[in-house]
């Protein structure tokens, strides 16, 4: 999220397999609170993003780094996908149940079937009147952004099959990193 990076200057960092490796912000759009960072990290494990239009009750698993003051390891939270407008009607987002919180932002949020991309964590809902009310970045709006910024993505697999729920666990472990300044 732009959020996440936006007063990193040239601090900006990513811990991948438990190395710090430097990165910088090659787009961004303030707006969508997306931004788009570059290391030299050569990932053969991504998460593809799909075309496929996303559905109330869909099952997702969210993906981050909240609480790291409790551990570094990779969380992961499921849910559904309750509704395919945020705050305000806003189609750019969808609201999901699983949990989110501070240190999610930016992570994915899959699709738990297929495995693909279904949007990128952002916000909360927070306060005595709110739970599980949480956002995420639609992945088509996510697409847009990076193909707007002349960002070729990889091919995608022709074949859309069921993931197993130990591979969706490995794609996200492979290609979620930790990012900081």
């Amino acid at each position: 999220n732009f959020h996440v990076v936006s007063n990193s200057s040239n601090r900006l960092k990513i811990v991948h397999e438990g190395q710090e490796i430097k990165a910088r912000i090659i787009a961004k759009d303030e707006n969508l609170d997306l931004a788009l960072i570059k290391t030299s990290v050569k990932n053969e494990t991504f998460i593809e993003i799909s075309d496929k239009v996303l559905k109330k009750m869909q099952s997702i698993v969210a993906a981050g780094f909240p609480a790291l003051h409790l551990s570094d390891d990779l969380k992961l939270t499921s849910g559904i996908i309750s509704s395919l407008k945020g705050i305000g009607n806003n189609s750019a987002l969808i609201q999901i149940d699983a949990a989110l919180n501070p240190g999610n932002s930016g992570g994915p949020i899959i699709d738990k079937e297929k495995g693909h991309l279904a949007a990128v964590a952002v916000a909360r809902m927070e306060g005595s009147h709110y739970q599980s009310i949480n956002y995420g970045i639609k992945a088509s709006r996510v697409k847009e952004f990076i193909e707007s910024n002349s960002i070729l993505l990889p091919e995608q697999n022709t074949k859309s099959k069921r993931v197993k729920k130990k591979d969706i666990g490995e794609i996200l472990e492979s290609s979620t990193v930790l990012i900081y300044h």
